[in-house]
């Protein structure tokens, strides 16, 4: 089924209906992100509440290790909502994953800590994470598959991007709360406490988020394809069976992406502190500030790629990763505040071109009666292989080789692999290639 015959319906600016699903896939993503974002930026406290006392670079490296190792349960879990959701439909997944995403993100903030009850703490929290990382992995997939499926061919990259404005919005509000944390708590408040409040606070915005989510309609083009024949086969088999080749490809796309945005947006705060030496306080602000000169950009660049096209839009991302990562790094061991600033702004920016745009690209690369399960399954196995190992990976290297730019070559080799299959693979924007 073609998408434009669904979706051309409206070309003119967005409709009421369109805001609405906006918002209400957005929802979910923010409080996502927000706990993702929290823990990264609460990491060196985390660290020392839940880890047995000694070398603090070890408790960091084994905080972040948690980190990654929470992330393994999400291919599971994209190949469990992708079927759901290709199944009884996008909107009514959605509305089941974002209460167990926002309930397993409350309960973090009220485990005991490793002054409590010893090593069951890191055990809990690594138990909570696993399922709050299942109920997750359906979100940000559904998400851009509920837009794109409703948006008009001419526009579905700017509507799209307000999935990934959502997600950085969601790390942003939470650093703006660790921030404020770190500026009116000293250490042992934070310790005792302060670090519980922004998992705590994604019960509200669950509330919210859900409340939103019922008021929107599935997208017209599951409708069809539901109404229509009997599929074949189910979709986790349609899908690998049939698109393979396309999965393998996209996954090196989906390298560049997570492992960049674990690096540039999680990873940071705790690199300027370890690092460049900076504050806490300095640091989060640093990237509080990025965030806001980031989440303008990715809707420019996402109209960008509406008119121009996917493919150049996302191979400028790796180019500008291959030529900028090093000396970046490099200038933040000589430089104070306004030099790190700086480099976070340009990185960000860097970031943007993939963040903007991958999404709408992943969503025109499968078609509709595999979408939700192509793209659940290839964003979770992404991010399982890549996001949670790159911070991890970027202390280790650092700890080994004594270079604090390592986390550089990181990103050039992953934006290397992407970059290969980029080429590799077709124009998927309407109008610039018929497929």
């Amino acid at each position: 089924m073609s998408d434009t015959a669904v979706d051309g319906r409206t070309r003119r600016g967005a409709t009421p209906q369109m805001r609405r699903t906006i918002a209400g896939a957005c929802a979910g993503t923010i409080i996502e992100w927000f706990d993702y974002g929290s823990y990264a930026y609460v990491a060196g406290t985390i660290a020392v509440v839940f880890f047995a006392g000694g070398d603090p670079a070890l408790a960091v490296i084994q905080s972040w290790g948690l980190f990654a190792l929470s992330f393994l349960i999400r291919p599971l879990g994209g190949l469990f909502w992708g079927y759901v959701g290709d199944r009884i439909g996008r909107a009514r997944t959605l509305s089941i994953t974002i209460i167990g995403t926002g309930l397993t993100t409350t309960v973090i903030g009220l485990l005991p800590v490793y002054s409590v009850v010893g090593f069951w703490a890191p055990i809990l929290l690594l138990v909570t994470r696993l399922c709050q990382g299942f109920c997750a992995s359906g979100e940000y997939a559904g998400a851009a598959v509920l837009v794109g499926e409703h948006a008009p061919p001419g526009r579905r990259a700017r509507y799209v991007s307000f999935i990934a404005i959502g997600n950085s919005a969601g790390f942003m509000l939470a650093s703006i709360s660790v921030t404020v944390l770190q500026a009116v708590l000293d250490t042992a408040a934070m310790q005792s406490w302060g670090w519980r409040v922004p998992f705590l606070l994604s019960a509200p915005l669950t509330l919210v988020g859900w409340y939103i989510r019922r008021k929107i309609d599935e997208t017209p083009a599951f409708v069809e394809v539901r109404n229509g024949a009997a599929q074949s086969a189910p979709p986790l088999l349609a899908g690998f069976s049939a698109h393979w080749k396309t999965f393998l490809r996209l996954l090196f796309v989906m390298g560049i992406n997570a492992g960049a945005y674990y690096l540039v947006l999680a990873y940071m705060a705790s690199y300027l502190q370890e690092e460049v030496q900076l504050s806490a306080f300095q640091s989060n602000l640093i990237v509080t500030i990025a965030l806001l000169v980031y989440l303008p950009t990715l809707y420019f660049l996402a109209r960008l790629s509406d008119r121009i096209g996917r493919k150049p839009v996302l191979i400028a991302n790796t180019l500008l990763f291959l030529v900028f990562s090093f000396p970046s790094f490099l200038v933040l061991d000589h430089g104070g505040f306004a030099v790190a600033l700086v480099v976070q702004i340009l990185m960000t920016s860097m970031f943007a071109f993939s963040d903007s745009t991958f999404a709408t690209f992943f969503v025109e690369s499968f078609p509709v009666n595999v979408r939700f399960t192509g793209f659940a399954s290839l964003f979770n196995f992404g991010v399982a292989i890549f996001a949670g190992t790159t911070p991890l990976l970027s202390s280790w290297l650092i700890g080994r080789t004594g270079v604090a730019a390592s986390p550089a070559f990181i990103v050039m080799v992953l934006a290397a692999a992407c970059l290969i299959a980029l080429l590799l693979s077709p124009e998927t924007a309407p109008g610039k290639k018929v497929r």
